[in-house]
């Protein structure tokens, strides 16, 4: 089960104790009335010489064991779904995390850095001053100063207002060619021109639309032409936008698809990541932590520390969005190459660890078959080879 479902179940299990408590209560202040109720009874009915003590005892035993009975299954009733609800919170929740924790020497400047430059990034700018101030931080006016830029040019973005970001691009550039490119920049400068004739279509009619048209798209006829064509297109359209074949273009999520590319450039030439770095590594340590707290159960159960092993034993399986570099893992002995044991290319083709045709060659000059075909090989004939953007 996910952890969703998890929550789920044990909100239930919640429910159902609150349910049972309900009950219970109201059962045992069912069963205590009863029993003022017979004592009371009992007191009035019977005189003081009428009634030796052992038969008011014999009179009132009955009532009371069966009051008594109910009102131990109810309570039982009780115990049992808090009992389950407990199972299901120490399986969903887990409290105590030091088992998964390993120690760390962090330079803790620059940690509390990057905390700053995570609340300037998300526009938290109160909560990233506050945390300057108390961490003491030097200069945190020169860390804030760019994302004040960045999210006031956001803002008008988002409130319909290309022209901020528009001469921000034509500012920078220089910068942003020498950064992504000069395709990647056209690009990006095209799709902010194509989002505010759009605008002007909408807003000012056809004739603005045209002029705003000629103005500005002359520059990327010779890269954007079909998209050009698409936009030309809406002008035979603007009085009846529903049958429109171009209705994607007017989609209203073209503005938020332009501030998140706006906001990408930008911290791009800040030389920082458009998602948080903090933000990743918080989402990708809760992903992994079931699995890192199950392995250390299961570790010291084989008396194995986990906080001294150099290597996990299992794959941490983060998900697509988590995969920022290339990687090469060895087809034979399934580990990840590192720069002590990196790829080497085989003269058939094939390629494997270091580690892997030692193993296979035990000798640098003695022949081996690869692995996957036929061909002969020995150590001397095996390149390393080097992957771009590999880690």
């Amino acid at each position: 089960m996910s952890t969703a479902e998890n929550i789920a179940a044990a909100l239930k299990d919640a429910e159902r104790v609150c349910k049972k408590q309900k009950l219970c209560a109201c059962k045992t202040a069912q069963c205590i009335d009863k029993l003022a109720e017979a004592l009371r009874a009992a007191e009035f009915d019977s005189p003081d010489d009428a009634l030796c003590p052992d038969g008011l005892h014999e009179r009132l035993l009955n009532p009371a064991e069966k009051l008594l009975k109910d009102l131990t299954e109810s309570t039982k009733d009780l115990h049992s779904a808090v009992n389950k609800l407990g199972k299901a919170v120490d399986k969903t929740f887990v409290q105590d995390i030091c088992a998964a924790i390993r120690p760390v020497d962090f330079d803790q400047p620059t940690l509390n850095k990057v905390i700053a430059e995570h609340f300037y990034q998300q526009g938290n700018f109160r909560v990233g001053d506050a945390f300057v101030r108390e961490a003491g931080i030097g200069n945190g006016d020169a860390l804030k100063k760019p994302y004040i830029a960045m999210h006031s040019v956001l803002k008008e973005v988002l409130g319909h207002n290309l022209q901020p970001a528009l001469h921000w691009t034509e500012e920078h550039k220089e910068d942003l060619r020498a950064s992504n490119g000069s395709a990647a920049v056209s690009s990006f400068e095209f799709r902010l021109h194509r989002l505010q004739f759009l605008h002007r279509l909408q807003t000012a009619g056809p004739s603005q639309a045209l002029a705003y048209a000629r103005a500005h798209f002359a520059s990327f006829q010779e890269t954007e032409m079909g998209e050009i064509q698409r936009l030309m297109g809406c002008l035979c359209f603007v009085r009846r936008p529903g049958s429109s074949p171009y209705s994607d273009l007017m989609a209203p999520a073209q503005w938020n698809d332009a501030a998140r590319e706006f906001a990408r450039q930008c911290c791009g030439l800040l030389g920082q990541a458009c998602e948080s770095p903090l933000l990743v590594a918080v989402a990708a340590g809760s992903i992994a932590l079931p699995t890192l707290l199950k392995l250390a159960t299961v570790m010291a159960g084989q008396n194995q520390d986990f906080q001294t092993c150099t290597q996990l034993p299992v794959e941490l399986e983060l998900g697509s969005e988590f995969v920022f570099h290339s990687v090469f893992a060895c087809p034979v002995s399934r580990e990840q190459s590192t720069a002590e044991n990196p790829p080497m290319l085989l003269p058939c083709g094939h390629v494997l660890c270091k580690q892997s045709l030692q193993k296979i060659a035990k000798s640098p000059a003695r022949a081996f078959k690869c692995p996957y075909c036929p061909v002969e090989a020995t150590m001397n004939s095996c390149r390393a080879i080097f992957f771009p953007d590999a880690e």
